[in-house]
């Protein structure tokens, strides 16, 4: 029922300035409530700040007036997001598709990336996977750095499964899951805190995309088997045995990573990988701890200086940082 109302907003007979209006409508008097009463509790708290704070000549009132229209702003530019956000998605709606309602002006490669930031919901991103399919309709394809910054999104505002949905079903959404970073990202989304099916889902995608398999990935096969561990049952244990076989052997033919210390280098995209690794085995070494398996290795590992290649780690054995690829 939900999937036929989407398609009947996007189709050339509706409006998305409808869409809009309705949204707008619906917020508004929960937006004034809550404005109401923060602005209360916050000019209490601000009556208690500024009666020491601020100079004696200096009115009270003016510092409170002050906080007041400081929200009434982030109000302002929180309703703009959201009129910018169904404005353009007005645009692609008009101009995609195998028949255009607009035949002036095209989409850019770019409105993608501007849709997937300024959507402020997982509501709002999947109103955007709907479009998806009028896309490929118009001859178009996406590009890796539409996948990787759709995950990127998903998991941000909280719905990785909705990722799992659209990569799930390339024939509907015409979005792949055409690069390996997308795929590792899309694996972290959901190790940790979903059920082992979505992410031995995303294992299967690795094939599906016809990416290296997920074992043969340091990152990625150590975010998996984490998650086996997570799991007690039975196909669990026989998935994690293999992950832990494979995960040894990569760990003893491979230098070491290391990840920025730096709270700005470690923001950079292309430094996730190297930091979700070392997270996983990390938590790998406590629940071995916990649990009374072999967790030394990992400790060998992630510790050394340098490195060379050997079947046995030993303390206190020096060897190159390298990059992990």
């Amino acid at each position: 029922m939900m999937l036929r109302r989407m398609a009947s907003l996007f189709s050339l007979h509706s409006r998305p300035q409808a869409l809009f209006r309705l949204a707008s409508a619906a917020n508004r008097p929960v937006c004034r409530r809550n404005f109401h009463l923060s602005a209360v509790v916050q000019q209490t708290k601000d009556d208690d700040l500024f009666s020491s704070a601020t100079p004696s000549g200096t009115p009270v009132s003016e510092a409170s007036k002050s906080t007041t229209m400081s929200k009434a702003k982030s109000q302002d530019a929180a309703t703009r997001r959201e009129q910018q956000f169904y404005e353009l998605v007005e645009y692609v709606t008009d101009r995609t598709g195998r028949k255009r309602a607009v035949k002036a002006g095209q989409v850019r490669q770019t409105a993608w990336l501007r849709l997937f930031q300024l959507a402020n919901s997982s509501e709002q991103l999947q109103m955007v996977a709907e479009l998806f399919p009028r896309w490929r309709d118009s001859g178009k394809e996406f590009r890796p750095i539409h996948a990787e910054a759709f995950i990127r999104r998903s998991e941000e505002l909280k719905c990785p499964t909705l990722a799992l949905k659209v990569f799930g079903d390339h024939s509907k959404y015409g979005l792949g899951l055409s690069s390996l970073f997308a795929a590792r990202h899309m694996l972290h989304s959901v190790y940790a805190k979903h059920p082992l099916s979505d992410s031995m889902t995303v294992a299967a995608l690795f094939g599906v995309y016809k990416l290296p398999p997920v074992s043969s990935d340091l990152a990625a096969c150590s975010m998996l088997y984490l998650a086996c561990l997570k799991d007690n049952s039975a196909n669990a244990h026989v998935v994690g045995k293999a992950l832990y076989e494979e995960l040894q052997k990569q760990v003893q033919d491979k230098p070491p990573v290391r990840a920025p210390q730096d709270s700005v280098m470690r923001a950079r995209y292309a430094e996730k990988p190297n930091i979700w690794l070392l997270d996983a085995l990390k938590t790998i070494e406590k629940v071995h701890k916990k649990t009374g398996k072999e967790w030394r290795w990992i400790r060998y590992w992630t510790a050394e200086r340098e490195w060379r290649p050997r079947n046995t780690f030993t303390p206190g054995q020096p060897a190159t940082t390298a990059e992990h690829t």
